[in-house]
């Protein structure tokens, strides 16, 4: 009778058109949207990487390291001047050029022999991620009820975790048994990363739907202007996004210091690597985004970002530990660290992906709230992994992560200074779902 009764709840659940299932079912729009957020992270599950086989395998000094780990947030700067050619218009055309370009810089990997060709194909790829992440966010606010935004990505997000997790393990064991074992990991990242780009390039978005690219007189200065005018505008997505500068610059300050500190300190194999950032760091992820996007639905930003911040402080300290210990002991404490930072970085993800839409709410463009976001993850990404680098040469390794640590438990604190803030100004507008 049991077994019945959950087939008939399960069965309703599905032919409820409000719920997130029955919205996948009756859309096929939000079906491609949940198919690239299922693959997206596959490839960079390769990527991932790309900091250790530039030390290990490419014998790149810790400054080249300081620099890669930068492609990334630096790239994100750019994402203001692609959503400004968004607006109000069919994306698919730019999608499928950018997307294109960036997967077959990837798939040049196959052909890898230096760090320069790994930073130039890294900072193309990334270019083209600066155009999918508003292009996604566009989409889903153009297709998805605002009160299951955070149930769609987080069990998208959850499905990519645990195909991440696989590959990890698996590209783990792959580099240290193969030499030069990324050529063909390169090359299938970049064509599990056309499945992913196809559904997403074939959603049409924009009132008006013109797919041709667009001319815009003042498109270098223009973003700008729309940023700065947005944040003014807006003081209490400004406050949010102080916050979360503080969080960014003590993670982007760990950037080049982890994978350094996995490689050189604790004299870590690919697999171990693999392992623990990889896989552990995915199955948790797996677990709890969807729960973070479920809580998304219901609760706010600032309170999310509070706890998870708080959370955040313990992987430098368990990381510092594990040097203190040895043989499988010292493994089991990196797998525990990377297990604590998959707890926040679950939350994290929910909110750095879409936070901003809840600003934005169902009238004004996601995208652009978006944009300003990336904007800031650009910003810090200018100078906080090179704080972190100079940090490391003069005081260390370890030192450089307990300033981190100390960070996030600030920018907790500014989380909820900043949404007091908001609440006694009377400027402050709802921001659940």
């Amino acid at each position: 009778m049991r077994s019945c009764d959950g087939e008939k709840s399960i069965r309703n659940e599905i032919e409820n058109k409000d719920s997130t299932f029955g919205i996948l079912r009756t859309s096929l729009e939000t079906r491609k949207i949940f198919v690239y957020g299922s693959l997206a992270g596959l490839i960079l599950a390769v990527l991932q990487f790309s900091e250790v086989i530039a030390r290990k395998s490419l014998g790149a000094s810790e400054f080249q390291v300081t620099l890669f780990t930068m492609v990334m947030p630096i790239t994100s700067l750019t994402s203001i001047w692609w959503g400004r050619l968004f607006v109000g218009r069919d994306q698919r055309l730019l999608l499928w050029i950018t997307g294109l370009i960036g997967l077959v810089a990837i798939a040049s990997g196959y052909f890898l022999g230096t760090f320069y060709h790994l930073y130039i194909m890294t900072v193309v790829f990334f270019l083209s991620i600066a155009v999918q992440i508003p292009a996604r966010n566009r989409a889903l606010q153009e297709y998805v009820p605002a009160k299951a935004t955070g149930k769609i990505f987080g069990l998208s997000q959850g499905i990519s975790m645990g195909l991440a997790a696989v590959i990890s393990f698996g590209a783990g064991v792959w580099l240290d048994q193969v030499d030069a074992g990324w050529r063909q990991l390169y090359l299938g990242a970049s064509i599990v990363g056309f499945v992913a780009l196809f559904p997403l390039a074939t959603v049409r978005t924009g009132k008006h739907g013109s797919s041709s690219l667009p001319y815009c007189r003042n498109w270098v200065s223009g973003p700008m202007q729309d940023v700065f005018s947005l944040l003014k505008r807006r003081p209490d997505f400004l406050r949010f996004q102080g916050a979360f500068m503080l969080y960014g610059i003590a993670f982007m300050m760990t950037l080049p210091v982890v994978p350094l500190y996995l490689v050189d300190d604790l004299s870590l194999s690919y697999l171990t690597i693999g392992y623990a950032r990889g896989s552990t760091f995915q199955i948790v992820l797996i677990l709890l985004i969807p729960l973070f996007g479920k809580w998304f639905d219901k609760s706010t930003p600032h309170r999310i970002a509070a706890i998870v911040f708080s959370i955040a402080t313990l992987f430098p300290l368990l990381l510092i530990s594990a040097r203190h210990l040895t043989g499988i002991h010292r493994e089991l404490m990196v797998i525990l660290a990377f297990a604590v930072f998959g707890v926040a970085m679950g939350g994290v993800t929910v909110l750095w992906n879409i936070a901003s839409m809840r600003f934005a709410g169902g009238k004004e463009d996601a995208g652009l709230y978006q944009s300003v976001h990336l904007t800031a993850v650009g910003i810090r990404g200018l100078f906080a992994p090179l704080i972190g680098y100079f940090v490391m040469q003069t005081l260390g390794k370890e030192i450089t992560m307990m300033i981190a640590s100390v960070f996030w438990l600030i920018a907790a604190g500014a989380m909820i200074a900043a949404r007091k803030i908001d609440l006694k100004g009377g400027n402050a507008v709802s921001l659940r779902a």
